[in-house]
């Protein structure tokens, strides 16, 4: 069993930037579900326990916003989608970060081992014969 090793210099920040962007934005999109199904649920059942929602909105100042519970929708989108990116920015920071320590540090040793490869018998040999 022999091993490869290997020496990790740097690694691409852009690279990095675009891989935390993308799961960011999919937690995102499952934290929106998963909260929108929660909200659903809470709303139904507060409901039939006699709970109005619209008189809680009323206390925070929201009831005379026409359509104020879709408007609060929409910035709670478009707030998630801009944390979202800031999340990734700050990622591909610590990775610049990472870089610097790398390459003052002379690199991390990576070690690979190297796949077993299937024997084919040769020509000749007692076992095609």
């Amino acid at each position: 069993m022999s091993i490869e090793r290997k020496t990790l210099r740097s690694v691409s920040e852009f690279s990095i930037f675009k891989y935390l962007l993308v799961f960011y934005l999919i937690f995102f999109i499952l934290s929106v579900i998963g909260m929108g199904v929660i909200f659903l649920f809470a709303w139904l059942f507060a409901g039939a326990a006699g709970f109005n929602f619209n008189e809680l909105f009323g206390a925070f100042g929201l009831d005379w916003i026409p359509g104020g519970t879709a408007i609060a929708v929409v910035i709670f989108i478009i707030l998630g989608l801009i944390g979202s990116i800031f999340y990734a920015a700050i990622g591909t920071l610590a990775m610049w970060i990472v870089n610097i320590v790398l390459k003052i540090s002379g690199g991390i040793e990576l070690r690979f081992m190297e796949p077993k490869a299937k024997t084919k018998p040769q020509a000749g040999t007692a076992a095609n014969q």
